[in-house]
């Protein structure tokens, strides 16, 4: 210890200070030293401003429990950070927020901290929300903190407070229309006025206002209000038709609390016409809406069903507006944050001509009691210009309300809800067409190819076993293609499909487009080649080849595979829907399904069957008029020895003037149970009646 004293001692000598001055320096270093330990012990951190930038950063990228980290201690104590975390992923969940930036504001230099700063929320259900807020800073233990309120949420939102999203009606349903604008689907415009009981802040006030401008009774508004037991269902109060309708709008601006929606009511002016093109609209039930409800659909709600409005129904319906608001404990609304009106839905202009949508429904329908389908195609573009089922029923109906006789016959065994025209059925000797050009183009047969059938019964050989395809009418000798397609031989076209081959057969009818689904807003079932899409054997495809078996062709399909005859071998996609002024353009469902030439030569055989001495089509030869048709008679029976059989009559046929160079139209119909009513030909009547009129 001597010894360090003296070392200090000569050290200091050798500076030239002395002891007294030495112990003075000692003293201020200390001093100086502990004054640093004491304001560095005391340092609170990030000034208040970089705090709160912080916890904006971090609401921005959702980190809640980042920001929760950065709250006061008093703010902590008020709530846990389970339910901080819970409650603003809540409300940014049900706000539909897709993005949320904070901007701050210059501090007053009097009030550091307070922090003012601008809130900018994007949601995909209102448009964009920019209010401006503050935020309060306290200096606790852990430095500089967020006092956390609700009010820093939303500036209306006070403790106790929620905030609600409230889905207001969409607007109004689009509009459907004939190719020509006729009205197929219409709205009788109507607007309502009413409340709705937690969007009213004094409800005996504004009754008081609503039954003076509205010339009512006082009880009239107020008790039907608050006998409500739903506080956010829309009370309709009175509605308003025509030039009456802005007299609504009016009230609901001078009212603040009063509500003015659409309450229009859906009409379908052609009726039963165009039933199964529109469909109906009919209020949403429970289990519906169980599955729309993501979708948007309220209790109330109209859902569109079969046709058009079921299967273009989120184009035609109006989309829901929102309301953001906060509101009390009891549910009465604060502050309106944010809201969006319901948008109208877009209106559809179809390719379908009425004239040719009557014409056709009398070719399938010459009693009220028949059942069958037709379709006809603009086989220049693929536009429908008709499309008919029978029998049918009157949409109008499911909007009015129906008796207990007219919804029993709605659900009777005669199915008039069901589209028969998007329906596959056994297609008969209108198969022979399709058989021909696939012959043709495989260059299987030419038109040359001649088979004797003058027996009447066929089989390959003996493997057959007792089966064998036959034929009806015998005119005796050898046939070539023209003659038998004329007289519609099914043993000549056996031989043919035999020829061809099942693999060829199978490669050209998926071609064909089919067992595959057709891109048209009416949910067509696809035609198959049979139950499990394969030809198992050759009596299999000998009955596919003339239209049996278990062939399967809806009407849709098969005039749309016929309209590649007339135009050079393509098939075209369908079309039911045009835009408003414009022709649709060309839209190939297959390219080059069989040559332009073979096509042409299909075409020309169809003539055949009008113009040839005993062809199937004879009597439906029309003057100044270039007819092709096939006729067919499907048979459904359980058995070959099954007497008591079933008969699809079809038609198909092609037209145009004959001064024209290719067909306008092409066309597909079918009744059912024409069995001793003359087959197919029991549609010739309404076909001679189209063809006068269309071409007069």
């Amino acid at each position: 210890m001597q010894e360090l004293k003296e070392r200090i001692s000569t050290w200091l000598r050798q500076l030239g200070i002395s002891q007294r001055n030495a112990f003075i320096l000692l003293g201020v270093i200390f001093l100086v030293g502990g004054l640093g330990i004491y304001y560095a012990v005391r340092d609170t951190g990030p000034p208040p401003q970089v705090v709160m930038a912080r916890y904006a950063k971090d609401w921005e990228k959702g980190d809640y429990k980042s920001m929760y980290h950065l709250l006061s201690t008093d703010a902590k104590q008020k709530i846990s950070q389970e339910t901080f975390i819970r409650r603003h992923k809540a409300i940014a969940t049900g706000i539909s927020q897709k993005k949320i930036a904070f901007t701050s504001a210059k501090t007053n230099e009097e009030e550091p901290e307070t922090i003012p700063f601008t809130t900018t929320i994007q949601s995909s259900i209102v448009p964009k929300v920019t209010f401006k807020n503050k935020a309060i800073m306290v200096e606790d233990d852990e430095g500089w903190r967020v006092d956390w309120k609700p009010s820093l949420i939303f500036p209306s939102l006070k403790e106790g407070d929620r905030v609600r999203v409230t889905q207001t009606p969409p607007g109004k349903r689009g509009e459907i229309t004939a190719r020509n604008g006729e009205p197929l689907a219409v709205n009788d415009e109507k607007t309502a006025i009413g409340i709705i009981p937690n969007q009213v802040h004094d409800l005996r006030k504004t009754s008081t206002k609503l039954a003076k401008a509205l010339s009512i009774p006082f009880d009239q508004v107020y008790n039907k209000v608050k006998d409500e037991k739903n506080p956010s269902a829309f009370i309709t109060i009175q509605s308003f038709k025509g030039k009456d309708q802005e007299k609504a709008t009016k009230l609901a601006k001078s009212i603040p609390e009063i509500t003015a929606r659409d309450a229009s009511t859906r009409r379908y002016p052609q009726g039963s016409l165009t039933a199964h093109l529109t469909g109906y609209i009919r209020p949403i039930t429970k289990d519906e809406l169980a599955k729309k409800k993501k979708d948007g659909y309220q209790e109330g709600d109209w859902l569109g069903h079969s046709g058009l409005e079921e299967y273009q129904g989120n184009t035609l319906r109006g989309k829901p507006g929102y309301r953001i608001a906060t509101t009390s404990s009891n549910g009465k609304e604060k502050s309106l944050i944010a809201s969006r009106s319901g948008t109208d839905g877009q209106d559809i202009q179809t390719t379908i001509d009425l004239k040719t949508q009557k014409q056709m429904l009398r070719v399938i329908q010459q009693k009220s009691s028949d059942k069958g389908g037709g379709v006809a195609i603009d086989p220049k573009n693929g536009d429908l210009l008709a499309l008919v089922s029978s029998p049918s029923y009157d949409p109008n109906l499911f909007v009015d309300g129906m008796s207990k006789s007219a919804w029993a016959t709605i659900n009777s065994s005669n199915q008039p809800i069901a589209n028969r025209a998007k329906i596959p059925y056994a297609p008969g000797s209108t198969m022979k067409a399709i058989t021909s050009s696939i012959g043709l183009d495989s260059k299987k047969i030419t038109p040359k190819t001649t088979y004797n059938t003058e027996s009447g019964k066929w089989q390959k050989s003996p493997s057959w076993g007792g089966y064998y395809v036959r034929r009806v009418d015998n005119p005796g000798g050898p046939i070539n293609l023209a003659k038998g397609l004329a007289w519609s031989d099914n043993i000549y076209f056996a031989r043919v499909g035999i020829k061809v081959g099942r693999e060829t057969m199978i490669d050209y009818l998926q071609k064909y487009g089919f067992g595959k689904n057709m891109d048209i807003p009416l949910d067509v079932t696809p035609s198959q080649i049979s139950n499990n899409g394969k030809l198992s054997g050759e009596i299999q495809l000998a009955d596919t080849s003339y239209g049996q078996g278990q062939l399967l062709i809806s009407p849709l399909h098969l005039a749309t595979m016929y309209s590649t005859f007339a135009n050079d071998g393509d098939l075209l996609k369908p079309r039911i829907t045009m835009k408003k002024g414009k022709t649709n353009d060309i839209e190939y469902w297959q390219k080059d399904v069989v040559s332009p030439e073979v096509a042409k030569q299909v075409r020309e055989l169809l003539k055949g069957v009008v113009t040839l001495p005993k062809g199937s089509g004879r009597t439906l030869r029309t003057p100044g008029v270039e007819l092709g048709a096939k006729t067919g008679t499907a048979e459904l029976k359980a058995s070959m020895n099954d007497k008591d059989q079933r008969q699809l009559g079809w038609l198909a046929w092609m037209a145009n003037r004959e001064k024209d160079k290719k067909p306008d139209i092409v066309c597909v119909a079918y009744v059912d149970e024409v069995q001793n009513r003359g087959g197919s030909h029991y549609l010739f009547p309404g076909v001679k009646k189209m063809l006068k009129g269309r071409y007069p």
